[in-house]
């Protein structure tokens, strides 16, 4: 008879506005730490505006929070099909609720000893990843000696399921466009597949692998596409600095330049650096680049984020089981 075995799993987010009202609030507490408090207002208007130009388009501000609900469902969902597995999910955020320091008190608070945590990056960006290591042990620190023990899951850019769940994005958009993927010579020269991904300061390079990461799963979506010849690029998106401080190409400026040339009819967009949907893939992409794109002529298609597919649920199961 096997063993029954109790886990505590914990997911941790950026956290987005849900109302109008939660705009500022969430803004001021993402960009706080981060900006001259002379210039803060201004960055906290300009994001702003994102928001409330999303709700007018869309009806909603942002689809993180709804994402993550999902995922922490699909990741139940999969453990439940273990008999010997009993999973509690607890799930905090750095900048709005369920904030995190809230979320580790009721941890402790309710008896929990350990825990396994996993964050919505799936690659490792410098200074930004350490973001979130160091708001958790902030919110241990807090707490003291009683707060959880944690274990963090690797980063999984590289992970097959993660590989393969991105292609399935990719082929949602691509079969309809190239049937049985027999890409011919004219479609190879018309469709270009950007792999976008969040910009970072250049300075945060020395600290990572993030551009590595990320070539390495374009290279493994392109591969297990089986579509050798498909034309693609590693862009990025939603810089928040100058240009010339941050990962470049910008996606914005690569899209001006394809439609400058006419090289291509049809642009793809799958963002391979977002675990989950959010403001930056809705606005910056669905949004701003379709828009430029339709000005420019060109042909837009994007692909949905992973977060959510059952073969990302069942990855992040399967290693929620495997740790002691």
């Amino acid at each position: 008879m096997k063993s029954h075995l109790s886990k505590t799993f914990l997911l941790i987010s950026y956290g987005a506005p849900e109302v109008k009202e939660d705009v500022i609030p969430f803004l001021n507490n993402l960009l706080a730490n981060n900006v001259d408090s002379a210039i803060l207002s201004n960055r906290v208007a300009a994001a702003a505006e994102k928001y409330y130009n999303m709700e007018r388009q869309t009806g909603k501000l942002s689809p993180l929070n709804k994402e993550c609900q999902n995922l922490i469902a699909g990741i139940f969902r999969e453990t439940k099909q273990h008999d010997n597995i009993s999973l509690n999910i607890y799930w905090g955020n750095l900048f709005w609720h369920p904030l995190l320091e809230d979320t580790v008190a009721k941890m402790t608070n309710e008896g929990i000893k350990q825990a396994i945590c996993l964050t919505t990056s799936m690659f490792d960006s410098g200074k930004s990843s350490k973001r979130y290591a160091n708001a958790l042990e902030k919110a241990k620190q807090k707490i003291g000696s009683a707060a959880p023990i944690f274990e963090m899951l690797p980063l999984f850019f590289d992970h097959p399921l993660f590989i393969e769940a991105q292609v399935d994005r990719l082929l949602e958009i691509l079969e309809p466009m190239i049937p049985n993927k027999k890409l011919t010579p004219e479609m190879a020269n018309s469709i270009l597949v950007l792999f976008s991904a969040h910009s970072i300061p250049k300075s945060d390079l020395g600290c990572s692998n993030y551009v590595a990461q990320l070539r390495q799963t374009c290279l493994s979506i392109i591969e297990q596409c089986s579509m050798p010849t498909l034309s693609w690029e590693l862009v990025f998106q939603s810089q928040s600095g100058i240009m010339e401080h941050w990962l470049q190409p910008d996606i914005k400026e690569r899209v001006r330049e394809i439609a400058a040339t006419g090289q291509y009819q049809s642009i793809v967009v799958l963002p391979i650096g977002f675990f989950c949907e959010n403001m930056e893939t809705v606005h910056d992409l669905d949004l701003e680049i379709g828009e430029l794109c339709c000005q420019s002529g060109l042909e837009f298609h994007r692909a949905k984020t992973v977060g959510t597919l059952p073969k990302i649920c069942k990855m992040i199961a399967a290693e929620i089981i495997k740790q002691k």
